[in-house]
């Protein structure tokens, strides 16, 4: 169908063609000049009802190899978490299938941005399926986006920064073809570059695709091109005709859905061997503090405990201000304190102030130790000033009036305790 033919359907002054008719036009349709030559490098034109597109299909067996991890491990992490955490975000619905998902685009931001490549990764029953959609030129952008069958059931996508980049790219030029396309399916979706953070946090500096699989996966690539590229290698290969290099960057797109596949099944797998230590300790309180998260007490209670029994004390300290926290709501408050004061050894930052304060409650009321309770109120008072800078003004100014407050109360239960004190040692001298 003709870009002009388009525009009249939009304004309701065409029908739209029968399906017989629009199988007719595409069958008429004038294939770009690069078509054979494409073809020769691997690529397969395929036509649907609304244009044609290139697509380059790749088998993997379960028994592939990518960094260190075989790709058979999925449907064991699969698994571990729909029978173990079946609320928790990584956790596959059995009901629904899944994809891994990647894309590539001719630019970052902007309504004239397009996506140029559709990664797509599915589980067959013998091993993995990548579909490589590629765009043929500009103009077939709806056959391009219909062939990613994003419009047909629901599934959940598996992408890394997907939730910031690659969906909002499909949801924006979905929209853009919404004339012509079935409506997009609302799908369910699991961004690994967040769940990356939570777990290594504090442990990596960044958090580039290629920092995780040369830290994380055991793979470094070779030959690869910069991501950035990408753009001007797809439009000089619409120039030009020749696809060399614009087969790099399918082999580029290749390894970002490989890569996705292991980077899920170690994260589960860290979630998983609780019988030795593989990572630091600060991974594991992360896992912890994720689960605290989600309202899993008990769960994140075991990470702490095992954080602590696991590592040395000056690198646990983050874990025992966790594990003194669940300590108190489970009222064991002596071994609550002990906890707090044991992280008190090495712990900084807004953790610190937090140990300062809980002590300070602890010693209140729990165990009437006026004196401590005081001594941990200042402490409180004094350390703020020292992380000014890292604490907003409005939070500051919370502290603070809760703190002059604690400190006025105790010092009054001070003087009655002393003065009671006073009266009984009197009581006990008469004759």
């Amino acid at each position: 169908m003709s870009y002009e033919k388009k525009l009249l359907q939009m304004k309701g002054l065409v029908k739209k063609n029968s399906s017989e008719q629009i199988k007719k036009e595409v069958s008429t349709y004038q294939l770009p000049f690069y078509t054979e030559k494409w073809i020769q490098h691997g690529l397969k034109l395929i036509q649907n009802e609304h244009g044609f597109l290139f697509v380059k299909e790749s088998f993997y067996s379960n028994e592939h190899i990518h960094g260190n991890i075989a790709l058979s491990k999925l449907n064991q992490a699969i698994k571990f978490m729909q029978n173990n955490y079946p609320e928790h975000p990584l956790t596959l619905s059995s009901n629904n299938s899944f994809s891994f998902y990647d894309t590539e685009t001719t630019g970052l931001k902007g309504t004239g941005v397009l996506i140029f490549l559709n990664g797509i990764l599915t589980k067959t029953n013998d091993g993995f399926l990548l579909k490589q959609f590629v765009l043929a030129d500009p103009s077939q952008e709806t056959a391009f986006l219909y062939a990613s069958d994003f419009w047909k059931d629901t599934q959940t996508i598996i992408t890394y920064n997907g939730k910031s980049f690659d969906l909002p790219q499909l949801i924006t030029r979905w929209t853009m073809n919404r004339n012509f396309l079935p409506k997009l399916k609302q799908h369910d979706h699991i961004d690994l570059m967040h769940t990356s953070k939570r777990i290594w946090k504090g442990d990596l500096e960044r958090f580039k695709l290629k920092q995780i699989e040369e830290q994380k996966l055991g793979f470094n690539r070779n030959g690869d091109i910069p991501g950035h590229l990408a753009p001007i290698i797809y439009f000089d290969a619409v120039k030009t005709g020749s696809p060399v290099n614009l087969m790099k960057v399918l082999k580029h797109n290749e390894w970002d859905i490989l890569s996705l596949v292991t980077l899920y099944i170690i994260t589960v797998d860290l979630m998983t061997k609780k019988d030795e230590v593989a990572e630091s300790s600060v991974t594991y309180t992360n896992i912890g503090k994720w689960f605290q998260d989600l309202k899993t007490n008990e769960v994140s209670f075991d990470w702490f405990k095992f954080v602590v029994d696991h590592f040395p004390k000056e690198e646990a300290c983050i874990a025992y201000m966790f594990l003194g926290l669940h300590l108190k709501r489970k009222k064991l408050f002596i071994e609550s304190i002990q906890a707090f004061e044991e992280s008190l050894k090495e712990i900084s930052g807004k953790y610190r102030l937090k140990v300062y304060i809980e002590l300070a409650k602890l010693y209140e009321h729990q165990q009437r130790d006026f004196e401590s309770a005081l001594k941990m109120t200042l402490k409180s008072a004094a350390y703020m000033d020292s992380l000014s800078d890292s604490i907003s003004t409005q939070t500051k100014l919370r502290i603070e009036k809760e703190l002059v407050k604690r400190r006025e109360r105790i010092s009054r239960k001070i003087i009655i305790s002393r003065a009671s004190a006073q009266h009984n040692k009197k009581r006990v001298q008469m004759p």
